[in-house]
């Protein structure tokens, strides 16, 4: 549905890159998107964002994140999971972002990623002071 941009009602704007999605899986997904949908919102979501239009949102700015780390955002909002590899190279942005948006299952995948990176460093450590002893 994502990478289809089937029946899309939202353009995400992230480095001079036009994201097709849609608003009822952000909302799903994170607090912070559906607390923008709300109709109370709007207007300060339109002030902010510099856009147009009084009743409906069709476009957002996200500002200071990477296309790539919005785009694994947003298919993990669409499938549940994300890629491996772009989880262990853009782990540290990624955390960010699920933060930034408040998506619970996102930060807490890129936790247990870091985690592992941190046994690894113990246990790479325990193995050096071994070696040398």
């Amino acid at each position: 549905m994502l990478e289809g941009g089937i029946l899309t009602d939202l353009d995400i704007k992230v480095d001079k890159k036009v994201i097709k999605a849609h608003r009822f899986i952000l909302a799903k997904n994170s607090k912070v998107f559906y607390s923008m949908f709300q109709k109370d919102n709007l207007t300060e979501l339109v002030m902010e964002n510099n856009m147009t239009g009084e009743t409906n949102i069709n476009e957002i700015i996200i500002p200071n994140f990477t296309s790539k780390c919005v785009q694994a955002m947003l298919e993990f909002f669409y499938t549940g999971d994300i890629n491996q590899i772009i989880l262990e190279n853009n782990v540290d942005e990624l955390f960010v972002i699920a933060h930034k948006y408040q998506v619970a299952q996102l930060i807490y995948k890129c936790e247990v990623f870091m985690s592992t990176l941190i046994i690894g460093n113990i246990c790479k450590k325990c193995q050096n002071m071994h070696v040398n002893s």
